[in-house]
Parts: C-alpha cells; sequence; structure tokens
C-alpha cells in the first residue's frame, strides 16, 4: 500500500540533536510515513548516523546528501523528491509530540471533506515550543496562516501540505545565498489558498542559541537579495506597514550592493519618497555587530 505522508528533515551538522527525532518517529504507531533526510553538507557524522539507522529498518527512511546551500534549496530537492501525496517538514531538532501523531494527523485530514476542495492546501496545527509563545486557534475549520495570527494565534505551527501544490510554489533560490526566509512562500500559498485547521500539538521545538531565530541580524546581513525580495512582496501584497517595508526593502537592496534597488522594486514612486528613511536604515543595519 502507498504510504500517505512523508515527514522531511532538511539537516546540517545536527547529529547531536537527530535521534531525538528518529526516536519518535520509530516510537509512531502507525508507519504509514517515508522520513525524508536531506543532508545539507554535513560534517558531523550525520551520514554515518542515518545509515546506521536504515539498517535497522525500523522505518522507511529515503536519505540524499547535496552541498551546503542552504535549507530553502534542501526544501525544494525534497518536495522533488517526495512520492507521497502530503508532505511536512519536521526540523532536526524538533521531534513529533506523541506516538500517535501520524495517526491522529492522517485521520483528521482523511475524515474532513474540506481536505479534498481545490482551494485548500494542507492543513495546520501547533509547533509546541518548550520557550516560547503559545495561544490557542481561533475556532475556524479553514483559515490562511494571515488570518490566524490576525485573529490573535500565537505561536509556531505545523504545516501538511498537498505535494502537488508545494511543487508549484517552490522557495526561489538566489546565487550566492543561502536563506530565503519561509514566509515568502507561505504569503504566495496565502493568496490562493486555504489550511484545514487542527487544534492538536503534533511537533516539539526549542529554540536554540545557534538558530536562525537567535541570529536573525546576522542571517539577514548575509542573505539580503533574499530579504529583498521578501519585503518586495510584502509591497506587492499590501502586506504589512508600507514605510517600514519599504525602508527594509532600500535597505537590503543596498546591502545587496547589486545595483537593483530601483529595477527590482515594484513600487517606484514609494521608493523615491522614501529613499532616504531607506537609506538611514542601511546605516543602522551596517553599524549593528555581525
Amino acid at each position: 500500500m502507498k504510504k500517505q505522508i512523508t515527514i522531511f528533515t532538511p539537516t546540517y551538522n545536527r547529529a547531536n540533536t537527530l535521534p531525538q527525532l528518529y526516536q519518535s518517529l520509530c516510537e509512531q504507531d502507525n508507519k504509514d510515513f517515508v522520513w525524508l533526510v536531506v543532508d545539507d553538507g554535513s560534517t558531523d557524522g550525520t551520514s554515518a548516523l542515518i545509515n546506521q539507522w536504515q539498517g535497522e529498518q525500523k522505518i522507511e527512511i529515503d536519505y540524499h546528501q547535496q552541498q551546503n546551500r542552504g535549507k530553502a534549496k534542501a526544501h525544494n530537492k525534497g518536495v522533488m523528491l517526495c512520492k507521497t501525496p502530503l508532505f511536512v517538514c519536521i526540523d532536526s531538532d524538533d521531534y513529533l509530540a506523541s506516538p500517535t501523531v501520524v495517526t491522529d494527523t492522517l485521520r483528521f485530514w482523511n475524515e474532513h471533506a474540506e481536505a479534498r476542495r481545490s482551494d485548500v492546501c494542507g492543513m495546520v496545527s501547533y509547533r509546541k515550543m518548550v520557550n516560547g509563545p503559545h495561544a490557542p486557534f481561533p475556532d475556524v475549520k479553514l483559515a490562511t496562516l494571515s488570518q490566524l495570527y490576525d485573529a490573535g494565534y500565537k505561536g509556531e505551527t505545523t504545516l501538511v501540505f498537498k505535494t502537488d501544490i508545494l511543487r508549484n510554489h517552490p522557495f526561489p533560490e538566489i546565487e550566492g545565498e543561502k536563506f530565503i526566509t519561509e514566509a515568502i512562500v507561505y504569503d504566495r500559498l496565502d493568496t490562493r489558498y486555504k489550511l484545514l485547521v487542527f487544534p492538536y500539538e503534533s511537533q516539539v521545538c526549542e529554540f536554540r542559541n545557534d538558530g536562525i531565530t537567535n541570529n536573525g541580524w546576522d542571517v539577514l546581513h548575509k542573505n539580503p537579495k533574499g530579504y529583498r525580495m521578501y519585503y518586495n512582496q510584502l509591497l506587492e501584497l499590501g502586506k504589512g506597514p508600507k514605510v517600514y517595508n519599504m525602508k527594509m526593502y532600500i535597505a537590503c537592496s543596498l546591502l545587496a550592493a547589486d545595483g537593483k534597488t530601483f529595477s527590482s522594486c515594484s513600487s517606484k514612486t514609494l521608493l523615491l519618497l522614501l529613499y532616504p528613511l531607506g537609506l538611514y536604515q542601511y546605516h543602522k543595519l551596517r553599524n549593528r555587530k555581525w
């Protein structure tokens, strides 16, 4: 019988945290899933660890290695390699919240007729944070991510997507950069699709000192073209405060230093009006201690 869902994990030098995720996968009472791992150039023994687990044959593991190119590119590769109709990303330092997560997730999905609608791209549940905010979803059956947060939700989410829809919405891949915010894809999906809302704790996560969340400004400094694309998209979608988004667009463009500040902008009049503020924002970013 063909498996229904792929649990995808992009990983880079996380041999110390992967065992907790692997254990939570082995404990599932329903093995109707594939664990697809894209190793983004790890040098810490991750390959030996995964090869050992493949030999144990407790769960189906599909393991692929690539040169270090960043999470977005690893995610795109994972989506292209996926052979199941559903796809969920579980990071290498997270783990499933209970032994019934796969069972409960597939049951909820299969029991709701809304899942078959063409304007539904997947489902959303809780990603419980050990050391972060958490609040319940609003009482709705279908919503976009933006609608959930606008209605007062605070916290992280687990997102199960229809694989075919994700294939049509890949992360932009920018030469010379390794990171682009996930919101650039999720905001695009919000314009066309809704999510089936599942008020259930699917996974557990903990923000780490060496993670992206705790090193956000450094990540921005190293990936200005991706952030420029993101702020430009916010302007195109009319999402968020225009003045701030344009200031950040200008600052990221100047950090990119590729001469495309004007040509890449979707709101050229606003760009001209706010250029001095953007220049000031650029100098503030430049003067941070990275």
